[in-house]
């Protein structure tokens, strides 16, 4: 088979010869390598991948620019048909018209090469491309069917036909208009009929003063630019209807002579049914092409306006495509497609009746492609398909030339062929070249297209570049390409590094495009392999090497975690990599997003293999995936977070069936929140008591979604519900529409009927008054009735109240009564109630307590008896119970101290002290009392009244006990080892003291260990311990001790070691120094923080006194001096206090400021005669005060002290530091004394917290002792007595 060489369309013409070289496929460059073979090369063309090495590529002619399908030109157009195309050569052009060579006179294409055609005058082709120019003046001789051809030495591609149409510019033809006289309400139309052209011209109807016709549902322009009127008005009378018709291609307008248009009013209009007036043909079939728009049109006339509506027959109209214009009288289709086939329908009425017409609608369609021929490059041998499939209707005819020459005037060869309507090109050879056209026509249009078989001989060439690493981890798939192409098509084979067949492994599998998969990869596989590819004229070869490394696998995987709303989660995953594997990671993703950290939120941190999501809430939740990530592989590991919490509201609360007095709700359920709803909750609001408050009314199951309720008369009531689950309540839903109910009589009686008296003569009548929402009504009464409970019971009294209480008065005096309470309202009465027994008022008691006895039982307990005699009616109302009051007189052996009040002031009795016994009894335990005191006792009787009289006075003394602690204990510091104690003795004795007992020990030695002890007789106050253990702490415990044994231990914590309270500085000095200020700095000698000291100056070279600035830090090392004056010398201090609370100045310095000093004012106010005065007077009133005051002093201690050897003078006060008086203890005051010149208390801070009440001790940097004495303190003065067991309060 050979192919045409040189354009050939239809006759011969000269052609241009060319070295023939290989060509690359336009477009084809710019994908990678694609080497398709099928059956052993048969139908797929090769493409040449841009990395082919060629020296020179040629390229078959491919069009890039065609001429118009149709071209209408006018007088002053000169015909212009662009033709260019691509190809290497570049292609020569040649035209044709109406077949024949254009402007060549010989037929064309010419079998044998030859110079072109010589040129027409006033035609001619653009140099160096094949644009076809006419002069105007021969576009009509000249138009008709143009076809253009462009070829090189590889074959030769044709343009589709342009039909050229040259047309006159168009007028319209002189006519005489006469004037269109109707009558009112008559239908009119206004022709147009514009002069015919091969592009229809765009019609308007304008007046004369060029404004638009007003079209509307009655006016309106039709496709073929009439102007119908579906009923005449008398407004419609003018003499200047025009019709304008634009014609684009001449770029004209053209109008018709003015139509007058004259309406005669009429008084006989008459309404008329629609008649349709477009389309005329009552039967119209309109034939729409496929792609394009269909137009219906209906147009009516009548009286009144009709309206039109349309419809499709057989099936609906296509949403989106179909278009309503023109006041609903054009329907458009817009994109035609076979499915649109069928009738169509239009109707146009008026209220007086209707008129329709079908359109019977035929889709048929131009040639279009189903399957277009494609270009191609092969090799020899191979077998080229050139696949041409067209759809249309009616059925397209198909076609094929070869270089424009018609397939049926070429030479018959057993290597062409023609199946389906394809071209099938078998056993192709290097000469077998070429370009085809496929060409379809029908009615409708034609198409045209061209394709080119390029037969190439290229030697083998592996484009994967050599020595290639690829990396895999084991267990994965190993890819190693060879990407090798020449033609014909190259074998490629592998070998592996063993330099054997790689395909003897069975893991091994080579692809047809040259690539060898090998899989699963061991560490083993690792090596060099070789790619070797060749065909019959050459062969080359690369390798590769292939890496095997260890997989990434997790260890430990995420774990799934249900959290509540507002925990903090955190998965962990951790994972093991290849250690010579970088970069690597581990990412983390949620339902497949990565998770990163925001500046804006703390939600998610990433730290390490850890994920931390903080708060969780219901968004939160989803998978979370883990990726351990490396260049070569990844492992995954997925955990889910579930977050569970109460539910979301519930939806769609609904009231239904609605009732008298029920109704039924129904909702649907909210969000479960992973936790499932165990049950609804059901809220009312009453809207006419209590608005805004709902209370629960219900609960329903989880599983149920509706509940009836039952409604109180009276009533509006809104509903809410919310759902429970696990975790608790959730919000509760919108509430619901309001149901009212009517009223009614009340339903309930009162409860909680009491009677009982607050007067000796009276009955007080209470209840529970009902709710509001047991009214049932809008106001409630409450009728109230009693009577005596005695045999004969009387009559009922009774009387109508608004609510509680009513009073009855004179009654006897605790007297029963029968009393019963009805709720009534406007609607009737209530239940009748149940009767309730009440008594009238009680009156005190007139019986006591006899046989009243004590009975010791310890130190501080006494059993207290008695007996109630006499007759019941003499209670005079409910025993209530006893009341036992008692009072403590002093300690056992005391004799009374009190002294005279002042004359005129009375004294204010004693207070008891007080322990009720409740309801019935004989007798009961009083404890709390104090040891070794004296006391007296009643008991009386009390009832809901109050008490009676008392029962007669009983003495008694409780018997010794163990003492309670030492009131102060006092130290002091005598060098590094001794110690000096004094101390007071307790304020509460309970007993004889005999004596007193010391055990101290070092702070630091174990619990166990056996502390030292010292006994001292009980009349010794102090001590000194010595051959302690060097600046060593330690632990003292004080015991006084009775004959019943030792008391209660006064503790405290004491340290020979010195504390300094200055700070010590190391290197003290002055930094910068200015005209105002100056910066100290210093040094600490050893680590002290936060000791504050004050900072002095005053000036040398005036007289004043120290002056402060300020207080300093040691911890800050430098401190700014300002306010000083400009080249003045100043004296610096540091002032601190000591631990005696005395000011010590510990540093002192000069300073000279900058700058010129100065001058002084002359005086000041300090010098004025009336300061002077002032200052003068308020000393000499200060002094005064002064010595007042010290004469008050002496006074009060001198007359304490008399007291103190009052009480000393007695044998039994002298262990004795306070007295109880009148049922209350006395504080004691301290004495004040020192234990030296030097002394002070000697103790610790850590006392305090442990023990409480110890001293605060601290040292000097010598060694001497400052402080202050403290100790345990009585009771405040004016507090009760002993506490007792019960300490019930009386009833009255």
């Amino acid at each position: 088979m050979s192919a045409p060489r040189q354009p050939q369309p239809r006759a011969g013409s000269g052609g241009s010869g060319g070295s023939r070289a290989m060509a690359l496929p336009r477009g084809f460059g710019l994908v990678p390598l694609l080497l398709l073979l099928l059956g052993g090369g048969r139908g797929r063309a090769i493409v040449i991948p841009p990395e082919y090495s060629l020296h020179e590529l040629q390229q078959p002619p491919e069009l890039t620019e065609q001429p118009p399908e149709q071209l209408v030109v006018f007088p002053s157009d000169d015909v212009v048909l662009k033709c260019a195309a691509s190809g290497n050569p570049p292609p020569e052009y040649r035209w044709t018209r109406e077949g024949l060579p254009f402007p060549s006179p010989s037929p064309f294409p010419s079998p044998s090469p030859g110079p072109a055609p010589p040129e027409l005058a006033g035609v001619s082709v653009s140099p160096g491309g094949g644009t076809l120019v006419i002069n105007a003046t021969l576009a009509g001789r000249l138009q008709g069917r143009f076809r253009c051809a462009a070829s090189n030495a590889l074959g030769t591609a044709l343009s589709w036909e342009s039909r050229v149409i040259a047309e006159n510019t168009p007028q319209w033809p002189k006519e005489k208009v006469t004037p269109v006289q109707v009558e009112e309400g008559d239908p009119v139309v206004l022709p147009c009929d514009p002069p015919k052209s091969a592009v229809p011209p765009k019609i308007y109807w304008l007046n004369s003063r060029i404004v638009h016709i007003a079209q509307d549902a009655r006016v309106s322009m039709g496709q073929d630019g009439f102007l119908y009127f579906a009923n005449a008005q008398v407004g419609d009378s003018h003499p200047d209807y025009i019709c304008h018709a634009h014609y684009l291609g001449p770029r004209t307008i053209i109008q018709k002579e003015p139509l007058d248009l004259r309406v005669t009013p009429s008084n006989s209009v008459q309404s008329r049914r629609p008649r349709l007036v477009v389309p005329r043909d009552p039967q119209p079939t309109v034939v729409a092409l496929r792609g394009e728009t269909l137009v219906l049109e209906c147009i009516a006339e009548g009286l009144p306006t009709p309206w039109v509506s349309w419809r499709r027959l057989n099936a609906p109209l296509p949403p989106g495509r179909a278009v309503l214009d023109n006041f609903n009288k054009t329907l458009r289709l817009r994109e035609v497609s076979e499915a649109d086939d069928g009738d169509y329908e239009c109707a146009a009425s008026n209220g007086h009746g209707t008129a329709r017409r079908g359109h019977r609608v035929t889709v048929q369609a131009a040639p279009y492609w189903l399957r277009r021929p494609q270009s191609g490059v092969f090799g020899p041998g191979e077998t080229a398909r050139l696949d041409c499939q067209v759809g249309g209707k009616p059925r397209p005819q198909l076609s094929w030339s070869i270089n424009g020459v018609p397939i049926e005037e070429l030479p018959p060869s057993g290597r062409r062929a023609l199946r389906d309507g394809a071209l099938i090109l078998s056993r192709l050879e290097p000469n077998d070249s070429m370009v085809a056209q496929c060409e379809a026509t029908n009615s409708h249009g034609r198409l045209l297209a061209n394709a080119f078989v390029y037969v190439v001989e290229l030697p083998v060439q592996i484009l994967t570049p050599d020595s290639a690493l690829y990396a895999v981890v084991e267990n994965q798939t190993a890819f190693l390409h060879c990407r090798a192409f020449g033609a014909p098509a190259p074998t490629v084979e592998w070998l592996s590094p063993a330099l054997e067949p790689a395909l003897q492994d069975d893991r091994a599998f080579a692809f047809t495009n040259g690539s060898l998969r090998l899989g699963p990869a061991a560490r083993g596989d690792s090596g060099v392999f070789t790619c070797r590819a060749h065909n019959a004229h050459s062969n080359a070869s690369v390798s590769a090497r292939l890496d095997v490394r260890a997989a990434t696998r997790i260890e430990v995987p995420p774990q799934s975690v249900t959290a509540k709303k507002g925990e903090t989660v955190t998965f962990t995953c951790r994972a093991t990599f290849d250690p010579g594997l970088e970069p690597r990671g581990v990412l983390w993703l949620r339902d497949g997003t990565p998770v990163l950290e925001s500046p804006d939120s703390d939600k998610f941190s990433l730290a390490g293999d850890a994920l931390t999501v903080a708060g969780v809430d219901y968004g939160d939740q989803g998978r979370f995936r883990c990726r351990a990530w490396t260049r070569l592989d990844s492992a995954e590991a997925e955990a889910e977070l579930r977050v569970v919490g109460r539910p979301g509201p519930v939806r769609d609360l609904q009231v239904l069936e609605v009732g008298e007095r029920q109704v039924r709700l129904s909702w649907t359920p909210g969000e479960e929140h992973n936790s499932p709803v165990e049950k609804f909750v059901v809220e009312q609001e009453e809207g006419i008591f209590s608005p805004g408050r709902f209370v629960e009314l219900l609960t329903v199951p989880g599983a149920r979604p509706w509940a009836p309720l039952a409604l109180s008369p009276y009533g509006r009531y809104r509903f809410r519900v919310l759902a429970v689950n696990g975790f608790g309540r959730g919000e509760p839903s919108a509430p619901s529409a309001a149901v009212s109910t009517a009223p009614a009589a009340p339903e309930r009686y009162p409860m909680g009927v009491k009677g009982e008296g607050n007067e000796t003569n009276n009955l007080v009548i209470t209840w529970q008054p009902l709710p509001p929402g047991d009214w049932n009504a809008p106001q409630l009464r409450y009728r109230v009735q009693w009577r005596p409970l005695e045999p004969g019971r009387g009559r009922w009294a009774e009387a109508t109240v608004g609510g509680p209480p009513l009073v009855v008065r004179d009654t006897p005096t605790f007297s029963p009564f029968e009393i019963r309470v009805q709720a009534l309202n406007e609607a009737g009465k209530g239940p009748e109630p149940p009767v309730v027994i009440g008594y009238s008022g009680e009156d005190l008691p007139l019986v006591y307590p006899e046989n009243v006895g004590v009975e010791i039982l310890n130190s501080s307990s006494v059993r207290v008896s008695w007996s109630l005699s006499g007759a019941e009616r003499d209670l005079r109302g409910r025993l209530r119970g006893y009341r036992i009051l008692y009072w403590r007189e002093g300690w056992v052996g005391e004799r009374s101290r009190r002294q005279s009040p002042p004359p005129g002031t009375p004294e204010p009795p004693p207070q008891p002290g007080v322990l009720t016994v409740l309801g019935e009894a004989s007798g009961a335990v009083l404890g709390g009392l104090h040891p070794w005191s004296r006391y007296r006792l009643q008991v009386l009787v009390f009832n809901g009244r109050g008490a009676g009289p008392p029962s007669a006075e009983i003495h008694f003394h409780t018997p010794e006990g163990v003492p309670g602690p030492p009131e102060e204990l006092r130290l002091e510091r005598f060098g590094d080892s001794a110690l000096g104690l004094e101390w007071r003795r307790p304020r509460r004795p309970n007993g004889v003291i005999t004596g007193y007992v010391l055990q101290y020990r070092l702070q630091n030695q174990s619990e166990e260990g056996f502390p030292l002890e010292i006994s001292f007789p009980a009349g010794t106050l102090n001590t000194t311990l010595t051959r302690l253990e060097p600046r060593g702490r330690y632990r003292l415990e004080l015991r006084a001790r009775t004959r019943h044994g030792p008391g209660a231990a006064l503790v405290r914590l004491a340290s020979l070691a010195p504390e300094p309270v200055l700070p010590v500085l190391g290197t003290v000095g002055f930094g910068e120094v200015g005209e105002d200020f100056t910066e100290l700095r210093w040094t600490l000698a050893q680590p002290q923080a936060n000791i504050e000291f004050e900072v002095e100056y005053m000036s040398k070279t005036t007289e004043e006194p120290w002056r402060s600035s300020g207080r300093a830090n040691s911890s800050l090392g430098r401190y700014r001096l300002g306010d000083l004056r400009p080249g003045t010398s100043y004296r610096v201090q540091f002032v601190g206090r000591n631990h005696s609370g005395e000011r010590v100045a510990f540093w002192e310095s000069e300073v000279h400021t900058n700058g010129t000093m100065l001058p002084r004012p002359a005086g000041g106010f300090a010098t004025e005669g009336w300061f002077i005065g002032f200052v003068s007077a308020a000393v000499l009133l200060l002094l005064l005060l002064l010595i007042l005051c010290f004469i008050k002093r002496s006074k009060g201690v001198k007359d304490k002290e008399d007291t103190q050897v009052d009480s000393e003078a007695r044998p039994m006060k002298d262990e004795t530091f306070g007295e109880y008086r009148d049922g209350e203890e006395k504080a004691s005051g301290s004495s004040g004394r020192s234990l030296g010149a030097a002394g002070a208390a000697l103790g610790s801070d850590d006392s305090l917290a442990g023990y409480g009440g110890s001293a605060d001790v601290q040292f000097n940097e010598d060694g001497s002792f400052i402080g202050q004495y403290s100790g345990a303190r009585g009771a405040t003065a004016g507090s009760s007595g002993p506490a007792s067991p019960s300490a019930a309060a009386p009833l009255d």
